[in-house]
C-alpha cells in the first residue's frame, strides 16, 4: 500500500508482537491518602471481538482496504458484566465511501448505537444526492436528524440518560468530509513533505510496561480530522452557561478536583456528561449539549495519504495520534485483509486485521491504567481505511499538499465552581471511574463508569444510571442525600 518515499526504511523482519487471551495484573491498593499499601493479583480472560468486518472498495482513482473491529470492555475484577456499547459500519455507493463509528454511554447506550447504525445506513442511501451536492450540510443533517429521530422513536430506549458519540466520514473522489460529536476521533497518516515534520513526534523506542515499542517502517505524519468537543472549551462553555447549565469537575473528599469537566444542570447534580455534543442524552440537551457536529472538509492526496484511523476513546485514552499512526504503519503490511475464520488467541499480525491488532494494543495499554487506578477496561472500536491508487501517479494532477487543519477550540484550565460536586467515595477513578475501594463489599452495587455513564448489570440486577449519577458517585453538597 502507499507510495515510495525517501523516508522508507529497509525491510524489517516479521514482528513477534503477540497478545494472549489470559491476563494477569497486580492492581494497586491505596489507603485514604493515596499511598500504595498492597497489590491485588488478578487473573482474567479477555473478551473476543463482537464485531470484525472487512471490505475492499474500488473507487477511481483509489482502492480502499477497510477493516473494523469492536472489542468489548471488561472488568478485570469480574464484579461487573459490562455491556459493550460501541458500534460501527461502512458502506459504498456510486464510487463513494461512507463510514461511521459510535461510542455509546448510559443505561441504553448499546440500543442507541444500534439505532444510529441502522438510521445512518438507511439515510445515507436514501439521501445520497444530498451528500453528492452538499456533503458538509448532509453530514450535519444526518447526525442531527438521527438525534431527533431517536428522541421521537425512543420506545424502550431511555433517551434522557443514554447517548453516544459519533464520527462520520464521507469520501467522494479526492474530497473527504468528516464530522463528529463527542470525543471519538479520526486521524490521517500521510507522507510528510520532510522528515523534520515528524521527527520530533517519534517516541522513544525504549520498552516500557504495557506499551509496545514502535519503530515504524517509515515516518508518517498524523493529521487530526476531527476535534474532541469538551465542556471546558470556551465556545462550548458559553453555550452551556447561556442554556442554564454549568460546567465543573468532581471534587474528592479531600477537596481536590478530579477527572474531566462535566455538564450539569444549573441547580442540580445531573447528568455529569463529559462531552459538550452528542446524540441522545436528553437531560443534557436541556443544559446546552447539542447534536450539531463540527464538520471539516479536506482534500485527499493520493501520492501521500496512506490510511485513515477512526476510533472511540478506548483507543485515544491510551494512544496519541502519532503513536497510532506509527503502530498502523509498522504492522499493516503484516496483517491479513480478512479475519481468519479461527480467530483464536494469541493474536498476531498473521491472524489479525490491522484494526483488531490496534485494538489489542490499546487494550494491552489499558492494563497499565488498570494496575495503577483499579478501573474497568473501556470498549474499544477501530476502523482503519488503507488507501492505494488504481492509476499511475503521473496521470493524476497533483498540486502542492495544502495545510490540513481542524478548527481550534480554546480549552480553559480552570472554571469557577458554584458549589463542589463531591465524588462520594474514598477511592476510585473519576476519569474512567470504578469508584471501588479494593475488596469493598458494596462493589457490585456501585461499580460504574462515571466518565461515560456506562450501564452495568450485576448479578441480573440493573445498576440504574439515574441512581448512580444522583446518588453514588456524584453528590451536590447542597442537595446531599442522607
Amino acid at each position: 500500500m502507499g507510495n515510495c518515499s525517501n523516508s522508507a526504511k529497509p525491510d524489517i523482519p516479521q514482528s513477534e508482537i503477540s497478545y494472549s487471551e489470559i491476563a494477569m495484573l497486580k492492581i494497586k491498593e491505596r489507603d485514604y491518602s493515596g499511598q500504595v499499601i498492597n497489590h491485588d493479583k488478578i487473573k482474567f480472560k479477555l473478551t473476543s471481538p463482537c464485531l470484525n468486518q472487512t471490505a475492499k472498495f474500488l473507487h477511481m482513482p483509489y482502492a480502499f482496504d477497510i477493516t473494523g473491529t469492536v472489542l468489548p470492555g471488561l472488568d478485570p475484577r469480574e464484579l461487573v458484566d459490562k455491556e459493550c456499547q460501541d458500534n460501527l459500519f461502512f458502506v459504498e455507493k456510486e464510487n463513494t465511501l461512507f463510514a461511521a463509528l459510535f461510542d455509546g454511554h448510559g443505561q441504553d447506550g448499546f440500543k442507541v448505537t444500534e439505532f444510529c447504525k441502522r438510521f445512518m445506513n438507511r439515510q445515507f442511501k436514501e439521501k445520497f444526492e444530498d451528500f453528492k451536492v452538499k456533503p458538509k450540510e448532509a453530514i450535519s443533517k444526518i447526525i442531527e436528524e438521527c438525534d431527533a429521530s431517536l428522541k421521537a422513536n425512543a420506545g424502550d430506549v431511555n433517551y434522557l440518560i443514554s447517548g453516544t458519540t459519533a464520527v462520520v466520514l464521507f469520501i467522494d473522489g479526492n474530497n473527504m468530509y468528516v464530522g463528529s460529536v463527542g470525543d471519538s476521533r479520526a486521524i490521517l497518516g500521510t507522507i510528510p513533505k520532510s522528515d523534520d515534520e515528524v521527527s520530533k513526534a517519534i517516541r522513544t523506542l525504549k520498552p516500557v510496561p504495557y506499551k509496545t515499542a514502535i519503530e515504524p517502517r517509515r515516518l508518517l505524519k498524523s493529521i487530526a480530522l476531527t476535534v474532541d468537543q469538551k465542556p471546558n472549551h470556551q465556545e462550548e462553555l458559553e453555550r452551556i452557561q447561556k442554556s442554564g447549565g454549568k460546567v465543573q469537575q468532581l471534587t474528592d473528599d479531600r477537596g481536590m478536583k478530579i477527572g474531566p469537566f462535566r455538564v450539569w444542570k444549573g441547580n442540580g447534580n445531573i447528568p455529569g456528561l463529559a462531552m459538550s455534543r452528542s446524540i441522545g442524552d436528553g437531560i443534557a440537551k436541556d443544559c446546552g449539549v447539542i447534536s450539531t457536529p463540527i464538520v471539516h472538509d479536506f482534500q485527499l492526496f493520493p501520492d501521500r495519504d496512506q490510511f485513515i484511523v477512526m476510533g472511540s476513546d478506548g483507543v485515544w485514552d491510551v494512544f496519541d495520534n502519532q503513536e497510532a499512526v506509527n503502530f498502523v504503519e509498522k504492522y499493516r503490511s503484516e496483517c491479513v485483509k480478512t479475519p481468519v475464520r479461527d480467530n483464536s488467541y494469541p493474536i498476531k499480525p498473521d491472524n489479525s486485521t490491522i484494526s483488531q491488532l490496534l485494538g489489542e494494543e490499546a487494550r494491552y495499554r489499558w492494563f497499565g491504567v488498570c494496575e495503577d487506578e483499579d478501573v474497568m477496561i473501556d470498549d474499544i472500536s477501530v476502523i482503519v481505511i488503507e488507501i492505494s491508487t488504481l492509476v499511475p501517479m503521473s496521470t493524476i494532477d497533483m498540486s502542492e499538499t495544502e495545510d490540513r487543519r481542524t478548527v481550534r477550540l480554546n480549552s480553559l484550565g480552570d472554571i469557577q465552581d458554584s458549589k463542589p460536586m463531591v465524588a462520594n467515595m474514598l477511592r476510585g477513578d473519576a476519569v474512567r471511574g470504578s469508584f471501588i475501594p479494593a475488596k469493598d463489599p458494596n462493589a457490585k452495587r456501585i461499580r460504574i463508569d462515571p466518565k461515560r455513564g456506562s450501564h452495568a448489570v450485576v448479578g441480573g440486577e440493573e445498576a440504574e444510571e439515574t441512581e448512580a449519577v444522583i446518588d453514588v458517585p456524584f453528590v451536590d453538597e447542597e442537595h446531599k442525600l442522607d
